[in-house]
């Protein structure tokens, strides 16, 4: 009686760790707001929000290696981070189309935060549109 009740229980934990392989549970998307929020320390208050939407939008195409995130990093370093390759001049092409600023490859993602938060304070405000 006590080894059928021990085989019943080894059946059991047998099923339910072959259900976990077989039917994995689904992946949750990745809250990249949260990943970046580190960034917003090194920003004095008004600019960080700009800083952190910014750093999100880079992490959804650099990845994780957004991590490695600091302001004195240019947009070619963090180009480079991505996994599937990225021009630099995309990059700005999209910097230039989203907030209306004009940079190049040795801007820097501090110079980038402050010529946003200006185009904010000028009205424009281009992370409302969002």
């Amino acid at each position: 009686m006590i080894s059928q009740l021990y085989i019943c229980l080894a059946a059991v934990v047998l099923l339910m760790t072959l259900g976990r392989v077989v039917w994995p549970r689904s992946s949750k998307p990745i809250d990249w707001a949260l990943i970046v929020a580190f960034i917003r320390l090194d920003f004095p208050p008004h600019q960080r929000d700009v800083a952190q939407k910014i750093a999100g939008g880079l992490a959804e195409i650099v990845g994780l290696k957004i991590r490695e995130l600091r302001p004195e990093h240019t947009i070619k370093q963090i180009a480079d981070w991505a996994k599937d390759p990225v021009s630099v001049v995309d990059l700005m092409k999209v910097f230039h189309a989203a907030f209306n600023i004009t940079c190049d490859e040795s801007t820097t993602f501090r110079a980038l935060v402050e010529m946003v938060a200006v185009q904010q304070v000028k009205g424009a405000d281009p992370l409302s549109r969002t």
